[in-house]
């Protein structure tokens, strides 16, 4: 029984490939034009996204921005808490009983003779 099996398992296999190969699927017409209105959702939404991530750029510059000018008035807020919290002594170095510092007096320039 084996010899008889063993026999027929090649004609079996070629009637099947005969079978199959005869019997292709062949898009048709409908799916054609679902394949191009899928191809052309594909291309929209590729644009929408890089449109999307164009923006988000953008957005993340302008962002960064403000979080700088935040960052610089949070550093010009400190300053004037510090300097605020020691009022009376804000110019440490200054000495109000000093004497004033003498004038400079301009330097005179001559006339160039022509």
């Amino acid at each position: 029984m084996t010899k008889k099996f063993t026999a027929g398992m090649p004609i079996a296999f070629l009637g099947i490939a005969l079978v199959l190969a005869s019997c292709t699927c062949k898009i048709k017409e409908e799916q054609m034009s679902q394949i191009r209105q899928l191809r052309t959702e594909d291309k929209q939404t590729a644009a929408d996204i890089q449109k999307a991530e164009a923006e988000k750029a953008r957005v993340d510059k302008e962002l960064a921005s403000r979080q700088g000018d935040v960052r610089q008035c949070n550093q010009r807020l400190s300053f004037v808490q510090q300097k605020k919290s020691q009022w009376p002594n804000v110019f440490q170095d200054w000495d109000p009983n000093a004497p004033e510092p003498a004038a400079v007096e301009p330097a005179t320039t001559q006339p160039k003779k022509k």
